[in-house]
Parts: structure tokens; C-alpha cells; sequence
């Protein structure tokens, strides 16, 4: 029969050595903690801070006369091409709509990001397009003004915020909308006119 050995307890003194802590754990870690702290507005916000908001500014446009809002056509948004033009799938149709009463900057002008952050924090996922006079433009995208179910008017807030010019040419809202960027340029407001 074998006597088990007895060891002494350990002499030695001072701390005792620990393993690190692999990389891996402290990488995930910070990754936990940045999802946790940009997760609060999120929360705060009821679930819809994907961008930081901009209080909109009243425009006063209103639908013509004997028109409803549920008398436009409902588009679902499928994706944000630009500052004034999206892609919608309309009555099971795919298509370009580019907005009749504005004009944003091009890719790698001024401001071209910026109009196109704002235009995504309005737009939800449907909208409500009014046409006009024109159909269509010359690269076949559908011409309309682009309205919220609230009633507001895509076009002219983001003329009225400074971050669209009015488009001059036609339009049953020219006036209204060449107005708003006299008051958004007089103000100085947005990226295209601080």
C-alpha cells in the first residue's frame, strides 16, 4: 500500500501570478461596451434613431385643391439613391423616382452627403407621390412630389432646411418652393447656405 505524500503548504510570498487576459476578451469587451452606450438613444428614442433628427420646419404646402391625401399613390421606399431621387416599388413595379420640385447636390459637391442623410431621415418606408405637369424625366425616372402620410412635403422640407435648392423651371409649386430657399438662403440655413 502507497502513503499519499503530504506537501508542505506553499512558502512563497508576494502576489500571486495570474494569466493575461487574451486579446480577444478585451477586444469584445469594448465592442460590447460601444454597442451599449450607441444603443441608448435608440432606446430613448422608442427605436428610431438611426440618424440624428433635425426638427423640421413647417413649409405650409398643402395638397392642390379637391386632392387628399389618401388620394396619392402609395410607394413602398426600397432604397435612398440620392438626395432627391429613390427607388420605390409602386403598384408591384420597381421604379426611379426623382423629385419634381427640388434640385441637391451632385456626388462630390458640397453638401451631397448631407442632403442625402436628411432626405433618409424623413423618408420612412412608404411615401406618397403626387404628380405634375411633366411624367418623367430624360433618364425615364418618374417626376412627383413626395408627400408623408402626416402630409408633409419631403421637397419642400428639405428646401426650407437648407439642404436642397428649388427647382425653377415648372412646377405647380415653383413659387412656394423658390420662396422657402429665399427664406432657408436668407436665414442661412443648412449646409448649403451657413
Amino acid at each position: 500500500m502507497t502513503r499519499p505524500v503530504l506537501r508542505p503548504p506553499s512558502t512563497r510570498v508576494g502576489p500571486r501570478r495570474t494569466r493575461p487576459v487574451p486579446w480577444y476578451y478585451v477586444v469584445f469587451g469594448v465592442l460590447l461596451l460601444v454597442a451599449i452606450v450607441s444603443g441608448i438613444p435608440y432606446l430613448i428614442a422608442g427605436g428610431d434613431a438611426r440618424r440624428p433628427s433635425i426638427e423640421a420646419i413647417p413649409t405650409g404646402l398643402a395638397l392642390p385643391p379637391g386632392v387628399a391625401i389618401s388620394d396619392l399613390k402609395q410607394a413602398q421606399v426600397i432604397e435612398i439613391v440620392d438626395g432627391d431621387t429613390i427607388e420605390v416599388n409602386l403598384e408591384g413595379t420597381i421604379r426611379y423616382v426623382r423629385y419634381f420640385g427640388i434640385d441637391t447636390p451632385e456626388r462630390g459637391d458640397r453638401c451631397y452627403r448631407e442632403a442625402i442623410d436628411r432626405n433618409a431621415s424623413l423618408i420612412g418606408s412608404r411615401v406618397l407621390l403626387l404628380p405634375d405637369t411633366r411624367d418623367q424625366d430624360d433618364f425615364g425616372r418618374l417626376l412627383r412630389y413626395i408627400f408623408l402620410a402626416d402630409g408633409t412635403s419631403v421637397d419642400a422640407t428639405l428646401v426650407a432646411e437648407g439642404f436642397a435648392g428649388a427647382w425653377r423651371d415648372d412646377g405647380r409649386y415653383r413659387d412656394q418652393i423658390i420662396a422657402l430657399e429665399d427664406q432657408a438662403r436668407t436665414a442661412a440655413r443648412g449646409c448649403l447656405w451657413k
